[in-house]
């Protein structure tokens, strides 16, 4: 993988050329020749690096072109480390360091510009050699996956029905779309993952005996990763002629693709048809393709297969048809479907139950990983020695196993080379994470800006354009969303292990990134990226300072004296070209001096640790864009934090919960901020403050230094008090970037004075404090989805003013209403997903109309002393997931779950004195009392 590194540095060198033109002096020219050099090169690269798996000369050429890009990259690092302006605000790039001229500096010039040098030579030597490249058609990406391995796709449609598991159910409903009573044209998608069946379930459906004797004309076509438009439609044409006997047009060979276009919409004019496109790679495709199917179709289906669920949705869009998102085997599924392989049973013999869950849980319902594993265990006779050995290298075996492991492999990289270039450094970046976890949407967005994999454009800032990146990997099916919250907003995501392994195999072939895991890490000298999950006594005393490394990620609970003799170890001498550092979950007391010294250093986290003070030398991280400190015991920041012009995330709090964490805000929960002892106004590329303490310092007052941050997109402000309220909303109208909000008063008694006179683009929005009547301007945030209300005491009803808000999924009543009751109107609150209702002193008695909150799955209701009964129209909500009723006036607490059915009559619940957990099993409501059914 050259194309990746080398496109990454041609952006750096051109925004070097472009914005330090006089700093490079005599390096200039060599730095244009490299550029002009590699650029020439892109072209090849971007074959060559899925060449250089079968052809062992352009595998050698590629990695010398690789390292070269790295080599130029970590000479330029270092060129404006010594010599890029480091005392202005400005930034990396700016001044000549009045040192420039010092001896020492001077030497170092000549050493780099000598190292330039070579590389140039270098670079000039190696672009004689071009790779024999396969010929392309316009407008196609070529993919030459690894042709010597047995590529098993095309046998997905030969598989019978009695050999497959899972797929009744899949299988009918395509059916059902396919037979379905409408004679307009349906274009249905059928959209996953490599590996999971996508081909093989639509061969089933159109080989049902409904569907062969439903439709006039049966064709199928598999587009796959390169294709050219004639002889696909030259593929269609003789099956259609050949089911019509037929004989083709003489002039048949020597068409054009527009007459093909035009013969085929001939042949299907007038017919029902059913035509399955499989294996379509890019939009392109479909565009070219659809444009000869006829609209007067008396019936007729078009199905496409795609990895690509946008593709799919694409495809669907104009004949409002069905977008099928298959899915993973359930483990009841995955473990038939593997016992049937291997033992050619649908039982496991008794000594290989272990290694048999184990092993599937880390192929996670994916049929082509349970089906090539399967087959690699048949063979090893239940010898349990050979499972457990296989077991332990399942790693290794996808790089170095049979040629069924490595066949599997393959099939996976498709849609890894696939890529464009700006998502392969992303997707690789994900696997210095641990499997099986979740891992956290905003964490990767700032790693990715933080290593330089994200480009700011005109229209979006960096984050947008990265949440824009993982959208593109979700859609292409290489992330499953793990977390979402209750508006559908993702919050998490996951990599399916096995992919996961092909990936990290991937990175530690091209030197990308690698895990340190408990075994020695001497090698890892040339790796940019390491991250380390187990730390032993042999990698602590074989550790060498790594003068490559661009992040360090620390994924074990080390202890504080661990973690600084390791990064001592690590971060030696005055130059370290780190740009992430992320010690999250180690015990760390206090920052270690040699941290101060990275100078590069854009993304510091410290969450999770014992950090109870931040030190003055921040200060001297003047390139830093994150400072994580969430979840320590930091509740002051120092003067010196101002001179972090370029920080855009700076997250210092934690949740103080108290009793239950079903919610932080139940049961008096707070939130822990930090005081500022600087002008927090002087950090105007702050993308999110949260939570900072509304005090005044000796210079400014807060609440008027916010003002100065307008390019906040997130603020949390904590301590405020009723005269801050006029400079707070004087400040807020000036941040129309702002999308969550959390304003927060200095006691429960404290009046919240918020008059917002202009419009806010608010996702979230809490108030906490005390508010005189309910604010007028709420119900103009109609893009609204979270919305917490606490402390309120509010003595008009809040839901008139809230119920019309069109975008509310989840909202948050705690102490807000000093009313007796509540009522849901019919025909409200129409996307709420999530009610919590707690601490209301007085309420007696709260009513749901029919057809109110239509979409609710989670009901929280506690706390409330005078209410006595469950809430009247209860058995409405039929969508209803989870309901928690808590501390009422009888002390009755009461949690139901349903799996979405109609929940019944609640109400008649409500007599219960005890403590009961109620569940729908087998679609009826089942009572236990003590844990035991009554």
């Amino acid at each position: 993988m050259a194309h990746a590194p080398v496109m990454f540095l041609l952006g750096q060198l051109s925004t070097l050329i472009r914005d330090e033109y006089s700093l490079l002096g005599g390096l200039r020219e060599d730095a244009e020749d490299i550029r002009n050099a590699l650029d020439r090169l892109t072209a090849a690269l971007r074959v060559a690096d899925e060449m250089e798996e079968i052809d062992p000369q352009v595998q050698a050429w590629v990695r010398i072109v690789r390292e070269l890009a790295y080599d130029t990259e970590d000479v330029l690092d270092e060129f404006l480390f010594r010599f890029g302006g480091r005392q202005s605000c400005g930034g990396f790039y700016t001044k000549i360091d009045n040192t420039y001229t010092s001896l020492k500096n001077l030497r170092a010039r000549r050493r780099l510009a000598l190292a330039l040098r070579r590389i140039k030579a270098k670079v000039n030597e190696n672009s004689q050699y071009q790779p024999s490249l396969p010929t392309t058609f316009p407008g196609t990406v070529h993919h030459t996956h690894n042709k010597r391995m047995y590529d098993s796709r095309g046998d997905a449609r030969l598989v019978e029905e009695s050999d497959l598991v899972g797929i009744h159910y899949p299988k009918q409903f395509l059916v059902n779309l396919l037979l379905a009573n409408d004679e307009e044209l349906k274009v249905h998608s059928v959209v996953g993952t490599g590996g999971l069946g996508k081909t093989t379930l639509v061969k089933q459906a159109y080989d049902d005996a409904e569907v062969i004797n439903h439709f006039q004309y049966r064709v199928w076509v598999t587009i796959s990763e390169t294709f050219e438009i004639k002889e696909l439609l030259k593929d269609a044409i003789k099956q259609f002629v050949g089911q019509t006997k037929q004989g083709l047009p003489q002039d048949f060979e020597t068409m054009s693709s527009t007459r093909l276009k035009e013969f085929v919409k001939e042949i299907l004019s007038g017919r029902r048809y059913i035509i399955v496109f499989d294996d379509i790679w890019g939009i392109n495709a479909w565009m070219e393709i659809k444009c000869v199917l006829s609209k007067e179709a008396f019936g007729s289906r078009v199905v496409i297969t795609t990895r690509n669920s946008e593709i799919g949705a694409q495809a669907c869009h104009d004949t409002r048809g069905v977008l099928y998102s298959l899915k993973h085997l359930s483990p009841e599924d995955s473990w038939t479907l593997f016992c049937k392989k291997t033992f050619l049973c649908d039982s496991c013999p008794q000594h290989l139950v272990n290694i048999t869950t184990n092993i599937l849980n880390r192929c996670c319902g994916l049929p082509l990983a349970i089906v090539v594993i399967a087959g690699v265990l048949a063979t090893k006779n239940e010898d349990i020695k050979e499972w457990e050995r296989f077991q332990q290298s399942l790693n290794i075996q996808l790089v170095e196993g049979n040629d069924m492991m490595k066949n599997m492999k393959n099939i996976l990289s498709l849609s890894y080379y696939d890529l464009p270039y700006y998502l392969k450094y992303c997707f690789l970046y994900l696997c210095v994470f641990p499997e099986d976890i979740i891992i956290q949407k905003k964490q990767v967005i700032r790693l990715w800006i933080a290593e330089g994999f994200v480009r700011e454009n005109n229209q979006q800032v960096k984050e947008e354009v990265a949440e824009a990146y993982l959208d593109e990997l979700l859609h292409r099916n290489l992330i499953q969303i793990g977390r979402e919250t209750k508006s559908g907003r993702v919050k998490g995501f996951q990599v399916h292990d096995i992919l996961r392994e092909v990936v990290l195999s991937k990175s530690i072939e091209q030197k990308f990134a690698t895990i340190a895991n408990g075994r020695n890490i001497e090698s890892f000298n040339k790796f940019r990226h390491l991250a380390i999950h187990r730390l032993d006594d042999h990698i602590m005393k074989s550790t060498s300072p790594k003068k490559h490394l661009r992040s360090l990620l620390i994924m074990e609970s080390l202890s504080s004296s661990t973690v600084s003799f390791l990064l001592s170890k690590l971060l030696t001498g005055s130059y370290n070209p780190l740009k992430v550092l992320d010690l999250r979950g180690t015990q760390l007391e206090e920052i270690p001096e040699q941290v101060f010294n990275l100078f590069q250093l854009k993304y510091l986290s410290l969450r999770k640790t014992k950090l109870k003070s931040v030190h003055k030398s921040i200060g001297r991280l003047q390139n830093l864009e994150t400072l994580d400190l969430k979840h320590t015991c930091v509740v002051e920041l120092p003067n010196e934090l101002s001179k972090l012009c370029k920080l855009r995330h700076l997250l210092v709090y934690r949740y103080l919960y108290k009793g239950g964490r079903i919610n932080p805000w139940i049961n008096g929960g707070t939130v822990q901020s930090c005081n500022a002892l600087f002008k927090i106004g002087e950090l105007q590329f702050l993308q999110k403050l949260c939570y900072i303490q509304a005090s005044d310092t000796k210079d400014s007052k807060v609440v008027f230094e916010i003002g100065k941050l307008t390019q906040l997109r997130r603020l949390g402000v904590t301590t405020l008090k009723q005269e801050d309220g006029k400079a707070l909303c004087s400040s807020l109208k000036r941040l129309t970037n702002l999308c969550s909000l959390h304003l927060s008063s200095a006691s429960e008694d404290e009046i919240l004075d918020i008059t917002i006179d202009v419009p806010l683009r608010l996702h979230q929005l809490k108030l906490m404090g005390r508010l005189e009547s309910a604010p007028q301007w709420l119900s103009s945030l109609v893009g609204l989805t979270h919305l917490f209300l606490i402390w309120s005491r509010l003595p008009e009803d809040p839901l008139p003013f809230l119920q019309d808000l069109p975008m509310l999924a989840r909202l948050d009543l705690v102490k807000s209403y000093e009313g007796e009751g509540l009522c849901f109107n019919a025909e409200k609150f129409s996307k709420l997903k999530c009610l919590y209702i707690s601490d209301f002193e007085a309420l007696k008695w709260i009513r749901m109309e029919e057809g109110a909150l239509c979409h609710l799955e989670e009901f929280f209701l506690g706390k409330c002393k005078l209410l006595q009964k469950v809430p009247l129209g209860i058995e409405h909500l039929s969508n209803l997931k989870t309901i928690h009723i808590h501390k009422l006036a009888a002390k009755l607490m009461i949690t139901l779950e349903t799996n979405g059915e109609n929940c019944g009559n609640y109400a008649k619940l409500s007599h219960i004195p005890q403590i009961y957990t109620s569940r729908f099993i087998g679609g009826k409501l089942t009572i236990f009392l003590n844990g035991q059914e009554i």
